[in-house]
């Protein structure tokens, strides 16, 4: 099934730089403007959810990138040998 794209009202790109921005829904857009708002909002939401998952403490990378702040938290001793 082909959708044929229109251009964005000038409500429906306020209501999606709203839902980009976490900010409020304003009443007075359209009601398609009220599903684009709703459905990035709900994108939005669940790619951050989706994010979380994969980032569990024991990944090889949160692992890599832990072991890298240590190093760099430690104090540095000058050596003696020459």
């Amino acid at each position: 099934m082909q959708q044929d794209y229109r251009p964005l009202t000038h409500d429906e790109k306020k209501a999606a730089e709203a839902a980009f921005k976490g900010s409020p829904f304003d009443p007075q857009w359209s009601e398609a403007a009220r599903r684009v708002y709703l459905g990035l909002s709900a994108a939005i939401a669940n790619k951050r959810n989706e994010a979380f998952l994969k980032m569990s403490p024991y990944h090889p990378t949160t692992l890599v990138r832990r072991k890298v702040l240590e190093l760099n938290l430690r104090p540095r001793v000058k050596s003696t040998q020459r």
